[in-house]
């Protein structure tokens, strides 16, 4: 179905592309670039906006820029603050700490955060011309990376979009095959008397789950010898192990203007039902997990998530403030083990919500609370923005935020075919104080700084003086944790010559080694911009360079899709030097990447968890493809 669905879009967008006399070859163009004269028609690109969830609105982009460079990805993301993982859909380890979560209980399994849309990836859109993107990556070994939109304006106040993305890789080593579907619909509808955006999204994820490298292989790989330069030869943990994950959102945000056109009253219901599915299987037992209960043959371990979150608000705009919001949310969910009904957790919770938005002088500030009326797994939620408005030399943002999350549902309750593997807790909710500061400025570049206290850290560990090396313990450190983190990027330009520069300090205070992030991250990109071909073509050719320095990272744990804490092994301290080409003709993009070119110079020590290592050299390719009608 999604197969079918992407080919007609595809041949739709073709057809109407060509019916306005557009296409590569067609002499009616007269300009080259952003802005398009056909014949009387005029194309302007800020025309076509798209917006998030929180109305932030972003002029659809297709330019040729170092960012879309690092933006070409499965995730289409920048992967700055991630290791990336030797196979496409795979799980990436992480560089610094996520400090932006959610205040309402989620099912767990948080490796494969860094993989699922959230409800800030999905957009909305209204365009004046409807457009199709078109996006093709290879992979590693058997497959590709497709990615497909097709959005258009019914009238002025109607807009849908569809948009399918599929991935398959095998990969370079043993059981290492990853696969993953994402199909998303959006509507949005904007008149006078009611404003209404919804989205519908299901993803499913399969990774073909190895554990890492056999102690052997190891060694093996670290001797360099020849004979394992075929990837595939090397000994891994599991040769069957398969996570499947499987989740669905319906998000609908709907607001009717009951009074005024200045002074308005308006009345808002907000809706995010959300399904997830996770299984784990596996039948070639080995003693990483221990022993699996009596008459059962093999591991299927299967859970389901539900969740329902329902919020009626009343808005008033352009009075006191400019908007105000009072509301109500209720909050119910239900995680259970789906080969067992016994072992359930079912909850009903409810806040209230105070949003307002002001401007004073020369900052907009914004304000949101969520206050728990009830419920033990939801938390608070305290966010304060002032941003600057008036300075056009530099922008200047702070964010204070205290943010009250549970671990995951699966950490309280999970109960596998593993005999040792029984978790029955209630885990403390985690408290995250946060400062964010962020400044930029065209000559001086962009800063961003973050201070944190986080309180009940949560995290997985194992037991090493087990003979299961791989059974997770649940842990949650009492004393407190200061995290610090500075960043800073800047985009130097001298003629032809560009040098883009991200570099990353972090710090953190613990009592034991339970966040562990690398002091220094620096990714530097030297390229060349020339046009050729009579100004037809735009290229883009350099190097990408990014080095962190050495540290404790963490462990993947495949049954549980999560990262453990392990303080035995560092890595990093490995450069990694990609060689890049970046094309773009009309509205297409053209991609060619020489990854890791150094590999075969620096020795076998690069590695993205201790016992994976990170990718070899290998070259790569894809396009992007806008058109419009």
């Amino acid at each position: 179905m999604h197969k079918l669905l992407f080919i007609i879009f595809f041949l739709f967008s073709i057809c109407s592309y060509n019916q306005t006399g557009g296409g590569f070859f067609n002499e009616s163009l007269s300009k080259i670039g952003d802005s398009i004269s056909i014949d009387a028609f005029k194309f302007d690109i800020n025309k076509l906006k798209k917006f998030d969830i929180n109305n932030d609105t972003i002029l659809l982009d297709t330019s040729l820029t170092i960012n879309k460079f690092y933006q070409f990805n499965f995730r289409r993301k920048d992967n700055f603050e991630l290791i990336k993982p030797n196979n496409v859909g795979q799980s990436y380890n992480h560089l610094s700490y996520d400090l932006n979560q959610s205040n309402f209980p989620k099912i767990g399994y948080n490796a494969n955060k860094s993989q699922l849309f959230s409800t800030n990836d999905v957009y909305f859109y209204d365009v004046a011309y409807p457009m199709t993107e078109l996006l093709f990556k290879s992979v590693f070994s058997q497959g590709q990376l497709t990615d497909a939109l097709f959005t258009t304006n019914v009238n002025r106040k109607l807009n849908f979009s569809l948009s399918f993305k599929a991935l398959r890789s095998l990969g370079k080593y043993q059981n290492s095959l990853s696969g993953s579907k994402q199909f998303t619909f959006t509507y949005n509808y904007n008149s006078e008397k009611f404003r209404s955006k919804s989205f519908y999204v299901s993803q499913k994820l399969e990774k073909h789950e190895n554990g890492g490298l056999s102690e052997l292989s190891l060694s093996d790989f670290d001797s360099e010898d020849p004979v394992f330069d075929e990837r595939s030869k090397l000994s891994v943990k599991f040769d069957d192990a398969i996570n499947t994950f499987f989740k669905r959102d319906f998000y609908s945000d709907n607001l009717f203007r009951l009074a005024g056109s200045k002074k308005s009253l308006l009345l808002g219901y907000n809706l995010h039902y959300t399904t997830v599915n996770n299984s784990y299987n596996q039948t070639i037992i080995n003693d990483y997990y221990g022993s699996i209960e009596d008459g059962v043959n093999s591991v299927s371990d299967k859970y389901k998530f539900r969740s329902a979150k329902n919020e009626l608000n009343l808005r008033v705009e352009n009075l006191i403030f400019d908007s105000f919001n009072f509301g109500l949310i209720n909050h119910n969910y239900e995680y259970f083990n789906l080969n067992s009904d016994s072992e359930k957790i079912n909850e009903n919770s409810n806040l209230f919500s105070i949003n307002f938005d002001k401007k004073i002088k020369f900052f907009q500030i914004n304000f949101e609370l969520n206050k728990k009326i009830n419920g033990d797994r939801v938390g608070d939620k305290f966010i304060l923005l002032l941003k600057q408005t008036k300075n056009s030399n530099f922008d200047l943002g702070i964010k204070l935020s205290s943010i009250q999350t549970h671990p995951g549902l699966m950490y309280d309750n999970y109960f596998s075919s593993f005999s040792e593997l029984k978790w029955n807790y209630n885990n403390d909710l985690v408290t995250t104080n946060s400062i964010n500061i962020e400044f930029s400025n065209n000559k001086i570049g962009e800063i961003e700084l973050s201070s944190s206290i986080i309180k009940n850290f949560f995290y997985i560990s194992v037991d090493s003086s087990s003979d299961y090396l791989y059974l997770p313990i649940n842990n949650q450190l009492k004393s407190e944790i200061t995290y610090f983190k500075l960043k800073y990027h800047k985009n130097f330009n001298l003629g032809k010559f560009s040098f883009d520069s991200t570099a990353m300090f972090q710090n953190v205070n613990q009592d034991e080694m339970v966040l562990n992030v690398p002091k220094f991250v620096f990714r530097n990109s030297f390229y060349i911009t020339e046009k050729i071909f009579n100004n037809v073509l735009d290229i883009q050719s350099g190097f990408n360079f990014k080095i962190f320095s050495s540290f404790y990272a963490n462990e993947y744990n495949p049954l549980i899709s999560s990262f453990h804490v392990q303080n035995s092994k560092k890595i990093g301290n490995f450069p990694i030097v990609d060689f890049f080409i970046n094309a773009k003709i009309r509205q297409t993009r053209l991609f060619f990447v020489f990854e890791h070119i150094n590999s075969s110079l620096s020795g076998n020590k690069f590695f993205q968890t201790p016992s994976m290592p990170y990718r070899d050299s290998n070259f790569r390719f894809g396009l992007t493809w806008n058109l419009f009608n």
